[in-house]
């Protein structure tokens, strides 16, 4: 059996790659990739565990259920309604199929609710990206990070020291460069981030994990980013229309946040992910 994440073809958004880097500090050996949104359709010369974070899924009709040649650990689970998804999820192969891997690790609160709803035992289980490793103090001056917020009206003394940045690639980039980008663009804010203003969730969250003071944008009745209330962050409107700069939008942020301290639950999340990686190990007679 070998370990295994997940591969994002022809998707532009890093955040996606960003969040298999955060599950695979807890696998070693990561030797098989599999494209997220057609997991249905994998079939392997050997079965393949692997963690199910992140958000599901463009092609519902080739993710739900996944192939049986996976062994599945649910934790940062976020199904869309995007799409018809949860339409996916409700059907009786995808019930069972989550049925034989409780209990399911959600990202958001919706997603844990509804999953009760139809029968599944499931929890709140965070995003993963909140397990990357606290930095400790900046060992420079640093620089604010503009990252995807051209539509907001920043501050221009905020503009001084700045360094923008985008969470989007070319759609047909190699996967291969894609990771090493998300790991390039992790450890640059890490290294050098005395503040991050962005509207990217996984942008946000791994840089809250690893001690950075967070300015976030966003539209607060999404449950997809819902998890930033849940931690103490403040989601800013976003300007009217998304791309057209409001004369006040930006009156009331708060632009010198103090950084979130979320090592003591960041503790229980990675003790509580290994003690199921390990009963999922046991159970299966897992040898790498």
């Amino acid at each position: 059996m070998k370990y295994g994440g997940f591969k994002y073809t022809n998707l532009n958004n890093i955040g996606d790659h960003i969040q298999s880097l955060a599950a695979e500090q807890f696998l070693t050996n990561v030797s098989v990739r599999i494209n997220r949104d057609t997991i249905s359709n994998y079939v392997g010369t050997e079965p393949v565990m692997m963690i199910m974070n992140g958000w599901f899924s463009h092609d519902p009709e080739t993710c739900f259920p996944p192939s049986s040649d996976i062994h599945c650990i649910y934790w940062g689970y976020h199904i869309t309604s995007y799409n018809n998804s949860w339409e996916y999820i409700a059907k009786p192969d995808s019930l069972a199929h989550l049925k034989a891997h409780e209990p399911i690790g959600c990202r958001d609160r919706f997603t844990t609710e509804k999953l009760k709803t139809m029968g599944i035992i499931s929890f709140y289980s965070k995003c993963l990206t909140l397990t990357f490793p606290h930095r400790g103090k900046l060992s420079s001056k640093g620089y604010s990070f503009l990252v995807d917020v051209d539509q907001i009206d920043i501050p221009e003394c905020l503009h001084k020291n700045s360094i923008k940045i985008s969470h989007f690639v070319p759609n047909n980039l190699p996967e291969k460069v894609k990771f090493i980008y998300a790991r390039y663009l992790i450890n640059l804010y890490k290294e050098q981030a005395k503040l991050v203003i962005t509207t990217k969730l996984h942008c946000a969250l791994p840089c809250i994990a690893m001690g950075i003071p967070v300015v976030f944008f966003g539209n607060e009745n999404d449950y997809r980013i819902s998890v930033l209330k849940d931690i103490g962050v403040e989601i800013n409107p976003l300007p009217i229309g998304h791309n057209i700069p409001s004369v006040n939008h930006c009156k009331e942020v708060i632009w010198n946040p103090k950084p979130i301290d979320f090592e003591e639950e960041k503790i229980g999340m990675i003790k509580l992910l290994k003690e199921m990686l390990n009963r999922k190990i046991n159970s299966i007679g897992f040898t790498s």
